[in-house]
């Protein structure tokens, strides 16, 4: 029974750290102004999607790649089906906004919250279950082979790689959320909450590992559509509305960079 146990409570432990990570990186909202100028704005869209390009290549379509072809998968069809459903989904969101509730608009107590910061948020959300799955399924491996101190090792590698990776992902959903009006501490909620599927989804994973493994390469390219569909379809083009259209894509250039160095350090 207690060997049963232990890899769901390393799996919890282990993304309970992941998302406060995230939680810490929201916090970055309490240290800029409230009334943000428009270039400023870009620039923090920019960056956001600077952050999540790079990651749905480095944290998801490449060992979403190299996962299926570990399990004799063939690996770009793979991911490409995966991506595929991805977009669709958000396209599907995206149809039913626009024609649906084209006047849509996600009501907090402050303001309303436009389609494109929900959108922001629902993408980096989707592509936090994942991550989260990856962790509990290390752990959860880790802890079936008590004494492979190798399988422990890489499991607190991957889980301290995507805490760390984590931190400018909370900066992507909470600063652009101030461009919307949202308090502070209303920002920096959805900030953190945004994580809030990694622990969940991590100990579900540390319960049923073996059947979840097969389809972790899928599930990795579908949370890399959703979030390129995001930067292309609304943070790139919000990004350039500035007096100074470079603004935008100087923050994108930023967000890649680190994010990119995160994960290849990191991974």
């Amino acid at each position: 029974m207690a060997g049963a146990v232990m890899p769901v409570l390393y799996a919890m432990v282990a993304t309970m750290i992941t998302f406060l990570l995230t939680s810490l990186g929201a916090c970055s909202v309490f240290f800029v102004r409230k009334n943000i100028r428009q270039n400023v704005q870009c620039l923090f869209l920019g960056f956001a999607g600077g952050v999540m390009i790079a990651a749905a290549i480095w944290s998801l379509l490449i060992p979403g790649i190299e996962a299926a072809q570990a399990q004799k998968q063939i690996g770009w069809f793979v991911a490409a089906g995966g991506f595929l459903l991805g977009v669709l989904l958000l396209l599907f969101v995206d149809y039913f906004m626009r024609k649906k509730m084209q006047k849509f608009r996600l009501r907090t107590k402050e303001q309303n919250l436009s389609k494109s910061t929900f959108m922001l948020i629902l993408a980096i959300t989707i592509h936090n279950i994942p991550e989260g799955m990856a962790v509990g399924m290390a752990f959860a491996l880790a802890g079936s082979h008590p004494s492979d101190a190798n399988l422990m090792s890489g499991a607190i590698a991957l889980a301290v790689g995507i805490g760390i990776q984590n931190y400018p992902e909370g900066m992507a959903v909470a600063l652009p959320l101030l461009k919307e009006g949202i308090s502070k501490k209303r920002a920096f909620l959805y900030g953190t909450l945004s994580a809030a599927v990694e622990p969940l989804f991590g100990v579900i994973a540390a319960i049923i590992a073996g059947m979840v493994q097969s389809v972790m390469p899928l599930l990795l390219a579908f949370a890399a559509g959703t979030m390129i569909y995001v930067v292309v379809e609304e943070l790139i083009p919000e990004a350039h509305l500035g007096e100074k259209e470079n603004v935008g894509t100087l923050g994108f250039v930023v967000g890649f960079l680190i994010m990119m160095i995160l994960d290849v350090a990191l991974g």
